[in-house]
């Protein structure tokens, strides 16, 4: 796996912290569970996995361990009260402590690992379409907190997204500009920009993003597509990241992002590898949607396209409940009819909202 730009064993890293069952294998996405090696979790219970595919950790019992590679050895290791973090004067100075922390714990991590046997660079490269002149952006410049102060924590929660969501996709913080970071990863899970999120309503740049890397040379959340579902039921396009996350936490994990409005002709190669059965157009209910259904229209019209409605008083796929969600894709319409339905503008609006 990659792990900050090196290609590693995450299971000889691992092993130096927990005893896996004899037939484990790195090549699998979830190492079977095994006792928590957090310090303060004193049980024999199995309640502890490592995800092999992403340097995230997870315990089912809540000790406090989940979250990224880092976190859980500064846990394991003690490395936040070698760096006296909860003894910082403020938030600021405890921010810097916990990162020091985490710079420290990446560093025995690369140190106790072996090199992956499970990655050929350019097999990777051929497979997917990518070449030498990607362009890419300094890891300096990709570092960002793992660690979630309260006030993101709450802005989360409320809006659905659970823990598992969170170290999952490595949602992190931006403690100079007060936003949430998400990190963008192309299709062969590198990383390419960080995205950063407001967490106020009326913020004029909802959403920062990386200079460097464009952000519609890839699909956000390719890297996590479950490439079983796309065969069997197509893949599904919605606009934003939270978007992406929160209909994968649904189990709708054929989802993946445009990130904005126009799918890009990179997109539409990556979709065109992917060969899905079928594509559900999932934009939010507004005039940028309804310019995204059209541009789709012409970029993707080989492929069985299909609108998703949404319910009364709803309008963006991450407000969806998982109910909801499941219903609406499962009762998508074909795009024809749904054209058929919004040809006057004022029923677009009654329908779909308004075409700006």
């Amino acid at each position: 796996m990659n792990f900050h730009g090196r290609h590693i064993d995450p299971l000889s890293v691992w092993e130096q912290y927990v005893e896996f069952p004899p037939n484990t294998k790195a090549s699998e996405t979830f190492a079977p569970k095994v006792q928590c090696p957090n310090p303060e979790h004193d049980t024999l219970k199995r309640h502890f996995q490592v995800n092999f595919s992403q340097p995230t950790v997870h315990c089912f019992a809540h000790c406090g361990i989940s979250g990224s590679w880092e976190h859980a050895v500064c846990v394991i290791e003690g490395l936040y009260e070698k760096f006296k973090v909860e003894d910082a004067p403020n938030e600021r100075e405890r921010m810097r402590r916990k990162d020091r922390a985490h710079r420290f714990a990446r560093k025995l991590i690369i140190r106790g690992a072996r090199p992956s046997k499970f990655h050929t660079r350019s097999g990777v490269r051929k497979k997917h379409g990518g070449t030498s002149a990607t362009p890419t952006v300094s890891p300096d410049v990709l570092a960002y907190e793992r660690f979630l102060p309260p006030v993101a924590q709450n802005y989360l929660l409320e809006r659905g997204f659970r823990d598992v969501s969170v170290a999952k996709w490595e949602l992190g913080w931006d403690l100079e500009e007060a936003r949430i970071v998400i990190p963008g990863r192309d299709i062969n899970n590198r990383l390419r920009f960080l995205i950063k999120r407001s967490l106020k309503a009326h913020d004029s740049f909802k959403y920062l993003y990386t200079q460097g890397f464009p952000k519609t040379s890839l699909l956000f959340g390719a890297c996590y597509l479950d490439l079983g579902l796309v065969d069997s039921s197509g893949l599904i396009l919605v606009e934003g990241s939270l978007d992406t996350i929160m209909f994968h936490q649904h189990g709708l994990t054929n989802t993946v992002g445009i990130l904005g409005t126009g799918i890009s002709d990179q997109q539409a190669k990556i979709i065109e590898k992917l060969r899905p059965k079928k594509i559900t157009l999932a934009f939010d209910r507004d005039g940028a949607g309804i310019q995204n259904i059209e541009i789709a229209q012409r970029k993707l019209r080989k492929y069985p396209l299909y609108v998703m409605r949404y319910p009364k008083g709803k309008s963006d796929p991450a407000d969806l409940s998982k109910e909801e969600a499941l219903r609406q894709i499962s009762r998508a319409v074909p795009l024809i009819l749904f054209n058929r339905k919004t040809r006057t503008p004022r029923r677009r609006k009654e329908i779909y909202g308004t075409h700006k």
